[in-house]
């Protein structure tokens, strides 16, 4: 699978320079996780360290995977400033999240910030959780989260430029300012065809990419179909009900190998 954090230059560090990104408030929900967790843990989708560090941080091992080199590339600078207890706890490697293969199996598996969301079709989704499945030891937990549709939002996309980043300073001195528009929306496909704009010392980049957005009890077939259980579902990351209206669908599921 190409990733869209491929195609623009010095992209890790555009990431890392998102106020958005800085203020989510999963950090915590997935450190308290991988604390209750016995044993390592895995992360699909680790980009640039944001939930990994903290994570290693707290005194968890951690295994890292992306697709994205750009990503990782970023993710091991942040993880060369971090303190030799910390880097001492992480691996790091690329991998396809639909396909990845790893020598070892984990208490807890995370894919954090609505990686799951760029898996648009069902054979990209059941070949992901099948690799899911392989890596987790008895008992352990898959938790991951998508945005609950803001369907509104979905029908007044009109293909129009929005800032999300208002002009700053990167730490090397250019300037960078950042829009989102939504292009399309297949509504048979339940797809975004997305586009964040990057506006740096003028010269504008598009990252295009697709985002299928799901429904709670979709999620809930779709993972027994795979063979897990939902154990808890919750509408933020402070653990509140999923409830018209709330903002994400975070998931915690186990794999049971009962396939329906």
């Amino acid at each position: 699978m190409a990733s869209s954090y491929d195609t623009i230059p010095d992209f890790g560090l555009l990431y890392d320079s998102v106020p958005l990104y800085a203020a989510r408030t999963d950090v915590g929900f997935y450190v308290d996780e991988a604390k209750a967790a016995d044993g390592r843990v895995l992360e699909v989708g680790c980009g640039t360290g944001r939930i990994l560090l903290p994570i290693a941080r707290a005194g968890c091992a951690i295994t890292g995977i992306d697709g994205s080199k750009q990503m990782l590339e970023r993710c091991r600078v942040n993880l060369a400033a971090e303190p030799a207890a910390v880097q001492s706890r992480i691996k790091l490697a690329q991998h396809d999240m639909r396909n990845f293969s790893l020598a070892e199996q984990f208490a807890l598996i995370i894919a954090p910030f609505r990686v799951v969301q760029h898996l648009t079709t069902a054979d990209d989704q059941l070949q992901f959780l099948a690799a899911v499945a392989r890596h987790v030891v008895p008992g352990a937990r898959f938790i991951f989260d998508v945005f609950n549709p803001r369907f509104d939002i979905l029908v007044g996309a009109n293909g129009v430029e929005r800032e999300d980043t208002t002009e700053q300073r990167l730490p090397d001195g250019r300037t960078f300012r950042r829009t989102y528009r939504i292009a399309r929306v297949r509504w048979i496909d339940q797809v975004s065809e997305a586009e964040l704009v990057y506006y740096v010392d003028g010269t504008r980049y598009v990252q295009a990419f697709e985002m299928r957005w799901y429904l709670a009890a979709e999620l809930r077939h779709l993972l027994a179909r795979a063979g897990f259980r939902v154990r808890e579902m919750y509408g933020d990351f402070a653990r509140g009900p999923v409830v018209d209206g709330c903002p994400e669908i975070v998931v915690v599921a186990e794999f049971t190998g009962f396939r329906v």
